[in-house]
């Protein structure tokens, strides 16, 4: 009797389950779940160019050298701005480029202590208008104009004998280096640009620190050799 009532107990359960199981609703726990996975897709799809910028910056070489009691530096730097830099700069936005440099002395058992820095900012224009580029130094407020996005580019990615520090200023006991890199300087853009830029990818090109030994005896005809920081 107890086998009996066991049996039709365990056939009871089943026959619930069963009666609990709906095929509309398990069809639209799918359509669900297919719909969701979607939107997930479509998402990370609009997402990734945002999250991986085609713009880049990058110092590609610097040397120093000795000029009139001073030494100077050369750079090359390579600015690629992405898809949204450039349409804001065809309409007209201006774009600050700055590029930072520090000498420290080195200290063999304490932290390097930077004895000089500086920034310059350089200001690059488009006037739809005359359809003309011009770069400008804000520092000097020397303006150049180009035909080109690129010969304007080139430029800016240009430094030459650009003064460091004075020889008198530097210890030959001890040793010094230099840093450089160089930004997008989103501050300075208009302010309603700059809320989007500041929360977009896109806007933040920045390159890596490259450093290089600063040797006050090193000649124009003799590189140093410099690394990404």
């Amino acid at each position: 009797m107890k086998t009996e009532l066991v049996y039709k107990g365990v056939q009871l359960i089943a026959e619930r389950r069963q009666r609990k199981r709906c095929p509309n609703c398990q069809f639209l726990l799918a359509l669900v779940l297919v719909l969701v996975f979607s939107l997930v897709l479509l998402l990370f799809f609009n997402l990734w160019p945002r999250l991986s910028p085609s713009g880049q910056f990058q110092i590609s070489s610097a040397k120093t050298y000795d000029m009139n009691e001073s030494i100077v530096i050369d750079a090359d730097l390579k600015m690629n701005f992405s898809k949204e830099v450039v349409e804001a700069l065809e309409n007209g936005i201006p774009l600050t480029i700055a590029v930072e440099v520090q000498i420290f002395r080195e200290r063999p058992w304490w932290r390097n202590i930077v004895i000089k820095e500086s920034m310059q900012l350089f200001e690059l224009r488009y006037h739809p208008l005359t359809d003309v580029h011009e770069v400008k130094n804000l520092a000097t407020q020397e303006r150049y104009s180009f035909k080109s996005r690129e010969d304007a580019m080139a430029v800016l990615g240009t430094i030459r004998a650009a003064h460091l520090i004075d020889k008198k200023m530097l210890n030959k006991n001890d040793q010094y280096h230099v840093q450089i890199h160089t930004l997008l300087d989103i501050s300075r853009l208009p302010p309603a640009l700059r809320q989007i830029a500041s929360l977009s990818s896109s806007w933040r090109l920045e390159s890596p620190w490259y450093q290089l030994a600063v040797n006050s005896d090193k000649k124009h005809n003799k590189e140093s050799v410099g690394e990404q920081k």
